[in-house]
């Protein structure tokens, strides 16, 4: 670092220790004995490092000099005019306020022995100063800052991220999670997890995407029409939000809210994959990130006909829906939905046909088959090769359950069998079974057909007891309620 002016042999200057106690109290607006005055160095030493404080600094050289990050800690400024004016600027309030602040507690000396003993007591007697200031919650942001990770117990989320992309990921990521709430007449408070997926900068509004289980009932319908509710962003600020749609069958809501703040929209990835490393992250009411790491597990388990979940092994402390999974780059690949008890996942690629869906024709068509599948592929390896190599099924999807009395059961569709869908051998797990499906919605919607219409789909049923396979009709209905308040 270059020396003051006065610190050089040919100024004949000498050089004093500046007196930390008079920069304080320069800092907090106080007098001082003697007046400080700021101005660059003379000669070729006119770099912001060569900037010096001191008493009289003009006339008697100046104090040592003072880095760059000094003088922006400090808020020491730095100009030609004002050195020569003598004159140091007022603080405002706020900064005055800000020198103000307390001290922090003094720091212990080392003990000069080292040994272990010694070592060990100086740490506990840290220890035991740093435990005595109040800062809050002992994992709360304040005490993670001040006193460092060494000191305290972290309960939230670092175990979650261990590798620092990965926190990275996650921090970018964090910045389009938010809070949704809907308020009941009664003043009851629910609340969900929601992702900004869209922001338009000239309108200043954004699209939110939620859970719908706050909103609606278990049967699909609005809980109360007079239900207010609210996004929480991160500035400390709830703004109204407008529901676009919500669906009761795929348990996804999209809102619409306007603010003057600038948003983050997330990435929207495809399809989660069975196995693949993922991350859930939920808002907690005073939204506190809750960070869950885990996979998608290789587990199927159709509940009330909703064949296309899909599960996530993770614990968590907050049990919450509408918070985004996320994949290794940072791509929102499903929402989750429920818990029971496993977290309940809709991938990301339903979501975009049903929100697709939604845009072109106003509502959205969910089929009906009457069927809970599981898929072949999710078998026991024993089993799944035994059911190759004597029924010569490679792929389909297993009968768990048929509605009684529906359509699937008159023509002749039992539990235990296994069900081929003809030319279509690529669908092989039951996400992708909804997204055909999801597909047949989109035409029976465009074509405009009425509520009692059906498509009719080709399939081959395998009778495993009986080792008999026909081929058959699967009419397939449709449920295209206009779900928005």
């Amino acid at each position: 670092m270059s020396s003051a002016a006065g610190d050089d042999p040919d100024s004949g200057g000498t050089s004093t220790p500046a007196s930390p106690i008079g920069e304080a109290r320069l800092l907090a607006g106080e007098p001082t004995e003697v007046a400080q005055s700021v101005g660059d160095s003379r000669g070729k030493r006119q770099r912001v490092e060569g900037v010096s404080v001191g008493e009289n600094r003009a006339a008697e050289g100046g104090k040592r000099m003072l880095a760059a990050e000094e003088v922006a800690l400090e808020g020491v400024s730095v100009g030609k005019k004002r050195a020569a004016e003598g004159g140091e600027r007022m603080l405002t309030a706020e900064e005055a306020a800000l020198a103000a602040r307390p001290l922090p507690p003094k720091e212990l000396p080392y003990p000069k022995s080292g040994t272990h003993s010694e070592v060990v007591a100086w740490m506990n007697a840290m220890d035991a100063l740093h435990s005595n200031t109040d800062l809050g919650d002992e994992d709360s942001l304040c005490n993670i800052l001040a006193r460092g990770r060494g000191r305290v117990r972290v309960t939230k989320s670092v175990g979650s991220a261990p590798s620092m992309d990965g926190r990275d990921m996650i921090t970018n990521v964090a910045r389009s999670i938010v809070n949704v709430s809907a308020t009941e007449p009664d003043g009851s408070v629910l609340y969900s997890t929601g992702t900004i997926i869209q922001y338009d900068e000239v309108g200043k509004c954004a699209k939110i995407l939620s859970s719908a289980s706050i909103m609606c009932t278990k049967e699909g319908k609005l809980r109360n029409p007079n239900q207010k509710v609210s996004v929480h962003l991160s500035n400390d600020t709830v703004v109204e939000a407008r529901v676009i749609f919500f669906n009761g069958h795929y348990g996804i809501s999209l809102l619409d809210i306007s603010t003057g703040f600038t948003l983050v929209p997330a990435s929207l990835g495809s399809r989660p994959c069975y196995g693949e490393n993922i991350v859930v992250l939920d808002r907690e009411v005073n939204y506190a990130l809750v960070v869950s790491h885990g996979s998608i597990q290789c587990l199927e388990y159709p509940f009330f006909e909703r064949n296309h979940y899909m599960f996530a092994s993770y614990y968590s402390h907050l049990i919450c829906t509408g918070g985004p999974v996320i994949n290794n780059n940072g791509e929102v690949i499903g929402l989750v939905v429920k818990h029971i008890p496993q977290a309940a996942i809709v991938s990301t690629s339903i979501v975009r046909k049903c929100i697709d869906m939604w845009n072109q024709f106003g509502r959205i068509a969910h089929p009906i088959h009457h069927l809970e599948l599981t898929t072949v592929r999710m078998l026991d390896m024993v089993y799944r090769d035994e059911l190759w190599a004597r029924h010569s099924i490679r792929s389909g999807f297993i009968v768990a359950e048929v509605c009684p009395n529906s359509t699937a059961e008159k023509i002749g569709i039992r539990r235990g069998d296994v069900i081929e869908l003809i030319d279509m051998d690529h669908l092989s797990t039951v996400v992708e079974l909804e997204e055909f499906l999801l597909s047949l919605s989109w035409d029976f919607l465009e074509e405009k057909l009425d509520s009692s219409s059906t498509i009719d789909i080709k399939i081959r049923v395998h009778d495993i007891r009986a080792k008999t396979s026909v081929c058959t009709i699967l009419p397939i209905e449709f449920c295209s309620l206009k779900s928005m308040t």
